[in-house]
């Protein structure tokens, strides 16, 4: 991940603590432990939740609260304050109301950060390379948002669940979204 975000992986990690609210915090999708060890350092209550074994041993591990589950099949998300979304949005593309619903349900405040600027998207030898290596257990995982077709969907679900939403920047090739219900 470090190498497709030329050496700033965990600079995309600083964009969206800056939006955290609250004293609590849930994580869907966290794969890495760097907004858990924020919420730590800052008397914020994290959960994560995940379905990589791997990231949830390693979260335990560390003295964290992880779960390992299934974000399409598990019910009602922990609720908090702010539920935070990064880098992960695009495996749900097929189902977001269904995502959107939980999340606003477990918080008033949903922070995502989402890739527009993909590999996947690429024409050509590279964009099939990219969109063959990407799986999620196992499940190939070739889809990935643009900056049109994420603002269309996020537009679309404003309508239908009844929140507002703003991007409130782009780092490197991620958009920084805060939705409020």
């Amino acid at each position: 991940m470090n190498l497709l975000y030329k050496g700033k992986y965990n600079k995309r990690f600083e964009h969206i603590i800056n939006h955290i609210s609250g004293k609590k915090v849930t994580e869907i999708c966290f794969g890495d432990t760097i907004i858990a060890a924020y919420c730590s350092e800052n008397d914020i209550l994290w959960r994560g939740l995940d379905i990589n074994d791997y990231f949830v041993k390693e979260a335990v591990k560390n003295g964290y609260k992880a779960e390992l589950t299934d974000i399409e099949k598990r019910g009602e998300f922990p609720i908090a304050d702010t539920c935070i979304v990064g880098g992960s949005l695009y495996h749900f593309h097929e189902d977001l109301e269904m995502l959107f619903a939980k999340m606003l349900a477990c918080a008033p405040t949903i922070i995502i950060s989402e890739p527009v600027i993909n590999l996947s998207n690429n024409k050509g030898i590279i964009g099939k390379l990219a969109k063959a290596s990407a799986n999620v257990n196992g499940k190939k995982q070739p889809f990935r948002f643009t900056s049109d077709s994420l603002t269309k969907e996020l537009n679309m679900l404003s309508k239908k669940l009844n929140y507002n939403y703003n991007i409130v920047e782009q780092f490197d090739k991620d958009l920084i979204i805060v939705v409020t219900r």
